[in-house]
Formats: C-alpha cells, sequence, structure tokens
C-alpha cells in the first residue's frame, strides 16, 4: 500500500508544473488576442467614464499582466475563480450548476459504451471468421468512421419526426427529467467509446484465445468458460483497461459538440459561450478543470493498470 500512496503523491506533485505552465499560457494568450475586456464587462450598458473607472478598479485592467495572472492564480488556490464579465455572476456558481449534467452524460456514455464495446468483442473474438463476427465489426467500423456529430442531427430529424413531443431542453430538477434529457446524447456519445473499445476488445481476446497457454488449458478439458472469461478475459482486459482510461480522459473535451448540438446545460456549452463572448474567466477556469480531471483520470488508469498486472512495477 505504502508504494502506492509514494506514487500517487509523485503524479500529484508532477501535475503542478503542468497545471501552471497550462495557466500561464491560457491566461496570456486570451489577453493578446486583440480583444477588449473592457468591452465585454460594459455589454450593453452605457460606457461612461464613471464606469470605466469602476470596471477598471474592480478589476485591475490597468495592472501588469503578470500582477494580474499572480492575482488570479492566488484566487484559484483559495478557491475564487473570478466572476462572469456578462451577469457577474461568480464562476464557480456557474460551474457548480453545470457540471452535474456534463458528469452524467460522461458517466452514463462511458458506461453504456464500455459494456457495450466488451460485449461484442468478445462474441466477434469467440466467432472469428464467422457472419457475427463480420456484422459487428461492420458495426464498428461504421460508427468509428461516422462523425458524431452527423448522427446527432440524424437523430434529432428522426426524434422531431417520430417523437415531436420528446425535448432536451427544460430543468433538471428531479431524476427522471434529467435521465429523459440526457439518456439519448449519452448513448450517441457512447456509440464513439463502443466503436473504439470493441475493435480493441476483440483484437485482444482474439490474441489470446490464439495462446499457447490457452490451447493447453483447453486440451487438458478445463471448462470452456473459465478458460474464456478466468484465464483469457483476464490478460486481455489489460489494453483495454488502458484505452478506456484514455477515452474516459478525453470524453469531457468531447461533451462540447454534443451539449452544443442538443443545447445541454453543461460546461462545454458554457466554455463555446465562454469563448464566443471572450469571457476570459469562464475560458480559464473550464480548461484548467478539463486538463486536471485529464490527468487525474490518466492517473487513475495507470494505478489500475499495477492492479490489474502485476507484472507491471510503479515508476
Amino acid at each position: 500500500m505504502k508504494k502506492y500512496v509514494v506514487y500517487v503523491l509523485k503524479r500529484l506533485l508532477a501535475m503542478i508544473p503542468i497545471l501552471l505552465i497550462v495557466s500561464f499560457g491560457i491566461f496570456f494568450l486570451l489577453r493578446i488576442s486583440g480583444s477588449s475586456e473592457m468591452a465585454t464587462i460594459i455589454g450593453d450598458k452605457p460606457a461612461t467614464d464613471e464606469l470605466k473607472e469602476r470596471i477598471i478598479n474592480e478589476y485591475g485592467l490597468d495592472d501588469p499582466l503578470f500582477l494580474r495572472y499572480a492575482n488570479w492564480l492566488k484566487g484559484v488556490v483559495s478557491g475564487d475563480f473570478g466572476r462572469d464579465y456578462s451577469s457577474g455572476q461568480a464562476v464557480s456558481e456557474l460551474i457548480v450548476t453545470r457540471v452535474p449534467v456534463t458528469l452524467g452524460l460522461v458517466g452514463i456514455s462511458f458506461v453504456l459504451g464500455t459494456v457495450m464495446a466488451i460485449l461484442l468483442g468478445v462474441i466477434a473474438s469467440l466467432h472469428r471468421n464467422k457472419p457475427i463476427d463480420t456484422v459487428i465489426s461492420l458495426v464498428m467500423l461504421f460508427f468509428s468512421s461516422v462523425p458524431a456529430f452527423l448522427i446527432c442531427v440524424v437523430v434529432l430529424i428522426l426524434v422531431a419526426k417520430f417523437v415531436p413531443g420528446y425535448s432536451f431542453v427544460g430543468t433538471y430538477t428531479n431524476t427522471r427529467e434529467f435521465f429523459q434529457r440526457i439518456m439519448l446524447p449519452a448513448f450517441i456519445m457512447s456509440l464513439g467509446h463502443l466503436a473504439l473499445l470493441g475493435r480493441v476488445t476483440r483484437s485482444s481476446m482474439t490474441s489470446q484465445l490464439q495462446s499457447p497457454y490457452i490451447i493447453t488449458a483447453s486440451a487438458k478439458g478445463i471448462e470452456p468458460n473459465a478458460v474464456t472469461f478466468k484465464h483469457a478475459f483476464h490478460n486481455a482486459v489489460i489494453p483495454v483497461l488502458t484505452v478506456a482510461g484514455n477515452s474516459l480522459a478525453g470524453a469531457i473535451g468531447s461533451t462540447v459538440l454534443i451539449e452544443q448540438i442538443f443545447s445541454l446545460p453543461g460546461i462545454g456549452g458554457l466554455l463555446i459561450s465562454g469563448v464566443q463572448t471572450n469571457n476570459y474567466p469562464v475560458v480559464q477556469i473550464l480548461v484548467m478543470l478539463m486538463l486536471l480531471i485529464y490527468l487525474l483520470v490518466s492517473l487513475l488508469v495507470d494505478v489500475l493498470y499495477v492492479i490489474v498486472d502485476p507484472r507491471v512495477s510503479l515508476t
């Protein structure tokens, strides 16, 4: 247990310079883009001298960029993510209200995609070069080739035609409404996981089933299910775990497209809105949040990899 704790602490410490470098880059890149923070904050209000002076003093727009970065970073560390330039609302409050939708979308799509991918991949490997293998492989190839936005558009057209009362826009005040509005987008998002993980599962299982130790186990009369799942699948799942972890880590970024198409109030849509309106505080913290989630998931996958395969050492 001690070696795991030491490894995790080392990885967490290694994340700090990465986060600092990215935060520095995103902070300065946004401010050299040529957009006026003053104009964004003022919005439709009359641009009086008094208002401009108040905004300069409140947001420190006249301070050197390095000082502004240091103040922003200090606020982030203390839990103050700044204020939305458009509404004046705390960025942390905006994120908290939208995180459940994005996490639900990512979580449901990942579980659905992973379960379907493993089932189909195992079935295809057990019936290699047979019609069912061909059909499953073609399905996976189709979903890996067709852009997600095209599937979304087709689904929206079909829903509008055959289920006219169905809506993705509305409140998320209870569990029923939450799942009603999120299940279909999550299922579409899961198809990408299905296509990727399914092919990896099939390839890995096929390789294991052709291994000498599996042939020997079968020749000794061991029950086929035990050979398949206790021996072959146990070893075949290792590369699947790696790909699944990377897929999960990148899923947060994938929600941007899905949330925009289905008008879901998640952090992906908030990021796009922030970029379009030059809402720097929102963009900065969301980029950092997505990076942090990616790094943490990658760490989790590396630890699970060692647990599943003890031959791999923590370095």
